[in-house]
């Protein structure tokens, strides 16, 4: 199960993970498929089953970074406010991904906090572990 497998879902309880997992959708996507773009309102976000998906900040020129390994997330925008994505996702795969709403992560957060904290800190990890691999790539090396 690609949920169990995320990084966001470390430390919490199999009795949480099913509850997101009745909860959300499995979605397949076409190679050069658009998961969603950069401005879109934001209301799910997605881990990855199979396949790969290149998620861009704007322009060919600018930081792209791939999502290929299951369980990794994308489309994170929608657990943080303002809720609009930031990025582009677009396959470059065939692509099997699980849809999770924002609502079912707020309801099991509001339930069990203890394990919407863990959720929370691990969020935390991913982005700050993103914008490392895009200063990276978009600051030379000294």
């Amino acid at each position: 199960m690609a949920i169990k497998e995320s990084d966001l879902f470390k430390g919490v309880s199999q009795r949480f993970i099913t509850r997101i997992a009745n909860n959300s959708e499995e979605e397949n996507f076409k190679r050069n498929a658009v998961v969603f773009r950069g401005g879109d309102k934001a209301s799910h976000f997605y881990v990855l089953v199979e396949g790969a998906v290149d998620i861009s900040l704007g322009t060919a020129e600018s930081a792209h970074m791939s999502v290929n390994r299951p369980g990794e997330i994308f489309g994170w925008s929608a657990l943080v406010e303002p809720y609009v994505y930031t990025a582009t996702a677009k396959c470059t795969k065939d692509t099997r991904v699980i849809k999770i709403t924002r609502d079912s992560i707020e309801s099991g957060i509001t339930e069990h906090p203890a394990e919407g904290l863990a959720i929370l800190k691990n969020l935390t990890g991913i982005i700050a572990q993103r914008l490392r691999y895009a200063y990276k790539s978009l600051v030379p090396e000294m």
